[in-house]
């Protein structure tokens, strides 16, 4: 079974009398662990990894023959090579660095030994070399040979230049004008270099058959001269003279294959200065027709090619260095190409890749970010997409996202409290992850909770906010159409920051429950059933409470609430009389700064346990329930940067609860998977989600598996979608 959908705040208690109920998930539902054989969790949304300083390449290679991708990526700056090794599922294990030459800019893969196990070959624009690396065959590489070559070397190809079936290589050397062949001799090693004129500026080289003879030729893209050249292959190590053709400004990349399916090579170039891409369909004869341009995005600053969709043409991804993304540009088989469709990854993309990371025969792309010190992986669909995340805009600073089914479709929407704009956001949803453009309904000042009831009894769902700047709830009774009334306000306490909804006096009405963090104490508004609710009743709890979450911790099926406070460092338990009274406050030592609290059965026996995160240690305290409204002592779980909420879900259908959280300053969000004995893996991070700050998890395109959505607190607010792809 899958686990069901699950609201932000609201949990088992928040019943509505309508079928709808269905999609007002329970936190605190109970879950048996299944196989300890649990799967790895995976979400449609970029993934980065972190490489050394300022990345400028990647090459895909199988450097540890487990017949699965890795990655090798050269870091301008810190002089090495990032070693990635693969998964399989599009992922990589944490990197190590293997040290090169001074500056290096592109590095290249082919088998210079003959020993059937992949090498580099890495350029170095500051020391005028190229380094050989051989392969040991378990992802780690001998201590580097150095060739010089000429001036500025920036680009290598590998291809057999000279006949006689060893790899050689061709590098382009921007600051000399010219490509310097090396011959390999087959063990490793390389004969002296002999350098061919191109012409102003060379950046990139590509090796091709462009006459049709059987003999590998060179072309180069020269960034000065806004041209490329072609140098026609002798068959023994030697070029002809460069004849130029006209492209586009500053081309900085070329790449060849064959665009019109003539079997004549065709070349692609990316223009970094023009902001488009220059196609050349060959003629066969060595030549080529006048270029056509596509256009791409800013700084177009490298260009691969891949046949994206499967329709049996070639394709083009661009990297745009100047707008941090990918254009995909799919081929129409006859030497056109359809507009370009651009992904986002991180801060200015450089020289990409593209292999099958995930060995599903869809053809995925690695992108090294230059700005970020990361690479970008982009999972591929197979008809020319990419896995990506969608984003919707909110009122500004979202502060808390709920689910609910607003206009009674029984498709989950979402609910986000937007502390800054003091209103509601309301996305509709279409069914298949997808929103409609957002409603909005003013509430109080500065709103920082939000949950989800029927408290007029009339079957349709209604949200009550927690306003901090005004002190009061402001109670929104739904129209059933996804619109809601104006506000009724209810006064509540000083610095209200988290309602919860319970039926706390056994009369089958929903009630509220408000922490209030300048009083240190928990409000409750008994309900009248009408809509409107009883006058307060307060209930002292621990310093600064952030949060309240309603489950029933002593097995005696009266509700009982769970409060975070922040100031104190712990999370406090009031368990319930029935009455709408509480006993004394329990109190449980967490992590620094606790701000959000979320209920689960982590280890399968029943019981509820609590998940808490806490902003001040960058962790989740796990405190596992005995019960009796006791708990063991906290499990600290490292996740990142400043959690500030948590979410209770089965992400990878394993049939044990694992945890979500939202880090505000590592801007993303790390997910847990539990063992199902309590205890739970190390976090796997999600990051490209700036000032992430809530996020609750739901099945929201139907698929049987429970997705993401994100609210960052930034002005104008985001709501992301994070879509789970878990096998």
């Amino acid at each position: 079974m899958r686990m069901p959908m699950v609201i932000g705040r609201v949990n088992r208690w928040a019943v509505l009398r309508r079928p709808v109920v269905s999609l007002l998930a329970v936190i605190a539902t109970t879950t048996l662990a299944g196989s300890s054989l649990a799967q790895p969790v995976s979400f449609i949304v970029r993934r980065d990894f972190p490489v050394g300083t300022l990345p400028y390449c990647v090459a895909l290679g199988d450097f540890n023959l487990d017949g699965v991708p890795d990655a090798a990526v050269v870091n301008f700056n810190s002089n090495n090579v990032s070693i990635l090794l693969g998964n399989g599922d599009g992922t990589f294990r944490s990197g190590f660095t293997v040290p090169v030459g001074s500056r290096p800019t592109f590095v290249a893969l082919g088998d210079f030994n003959g020993d059937r196990i992949l090498d580099l070959a890495v350029t170095h624009f500051g020391s005028n070399d190229v380094s050989i690396l051989l392969g040991n065959g378990n992802g780690t590489f001998r201590p580097r040979t150095s060739y010089p070559v000429g001036l500025g070397p920036f680009w290598v190809a590998v291809g057999d230049l000279n006949g006689d079936t060893v790899q050689d290589l061709a590098v382009a050397n921007r600051d000399s004008n010219i490509i310097t062949v090396l011959l390999g001799n087959g063990d490793g090693t390389f004969g002296p270099a002999r350098n061919f004129v191109a012409h102003d500026g060379p950046q990139s080289v590509a090796v091709g058959d462009f006459n049709g003879d059987g003999v590998q030729d060179l072309i180069a893209a020269n960034f000065n001269s806004n041209n490329v050249s072609v140098l026609l292959g002798n068959g023994d190590g030697t070029f002809g003279p460069p004849m130029n053709y006209g492209v586009g400004l500053g081309p900085s990349a070329v790449a060849v294959g064959d665009f019109n399916g003539d079997g004549a090579q065709d070349v692609a170039v990316a223009n970094f200065i023009s902001n488009n891409v220059s196609v050349l369909l060959g003629r066969g004869d060595g030549t080529f027709q006048a270029q056509a341009t596509l256009g791409a995005g800013p700084n177009p600053i490298a260009v691969v090619i891949g046949d994206f969709n499967r329709d049996g043409f070639q394709d083009l991804a661009v990297s745009n260095s100047g707008s941090n993304d990918v254009s995909v540009i799919l081929g129409n088989g006859d030497g056109s190409f359809r507009p370009a469709v651009n992904f986002g990854v991180s801060t200015t993309p450089y020289f990409l890749a593209v292999g099958d990371l995930k060995g599903d025969g869809l053809l995925d792309l690695v992108v090294p970010n230059n700005g970020a010190n990361t690479i970008s992986v982009l999972l591929g669909n197979g008809d020319g997409s990419f896995l990506t995340a969608r984003s919707f805009s909110s009122g500004a600073d979202p502060a808390i996202t709920i689910v609910g089914d607003f206009n009674n479709d029984g498709v989950p929407d979402l609910a986000t409290a937007n502390s800054s704009s003091g209103d509601v956001s309301i996305f509709l949803g279409n069914g298949d992850g997808s929103f409609q453009a957002a409603g909005s309904f003013a509430v109080g000042s500065s709103p920082l909770g939000l949950a989800v009831g029927d408290f007029n009894g009339d079957g349709r769902p209604d949200l009550a906010s927690a306003n901090s700047g005004s002190n009061d709830v402001s109670v929104l009774l739904g129209n059933g159409d996804g619109t809601f009334q104006p506000p009724l306000t209810l006064t509540i306490g000083s610095g209200p920051t988290s309602v919860a909804v319970g039926d706390f006096n056994g009369d089958g009405l929903l009630d509220l429950a408000v922490a209030n963090r300048n009083f240190n104490n928990v409000a409750i508004r008994l309900g009248n059933g009408d809509g409107t609710f009883q006058p307060i009743r307060t209930f002292s709890v621990g310093a600064m409470p952030r949060s309240v979450t309603v489950a029933d911790f002593n097995a005696d099926l009266i509700p009982d609430l769970a409060i975070a406070n922040t100031g104190g460092n712990t999370v406090t338990l009031l368990l319930g009389n029935g009455d709408g009274t509480f006993q004394p406050a329990r109190t449980s030592s967490v992590g620094a700064s606790p701000v959000h609290a979320a209920v689960g059965d982590f280890n399968g026996d029943g019981r509820p346990d609590l998940a808490v995160a806490n902003s001040g240690s960058n962790s989740v305290s796990v405190l596992i329930g005995n019960g009796d409204g006791t708990f063991r002592a906290a499990v600290n779980y490292s996740v990142g940067g400043s959690p500030q909420f948590v979410a209770v879900s089965d992400f990878n259908s394993d049939g044990a609860q694992d945890l979500a959280t939202a880090n505000s300053t590592a801007n993303g969000v790390a997910v847990l998977l539990g063992n199902g004995n309590g205890t739970f893996r190390p976090a796997v991070a999600f990051p490209g989600l700036p000032s992430a700050f809530s996020l609750a998890a739901a099945d929201l395109n139907f698929d049987g598996k429970p997705d993401l959505a994100v609210a960052s607190r930034v002005n104008p607010g985001v709501l992301t979608i994070l879509i789970n792809n878990t096998p």
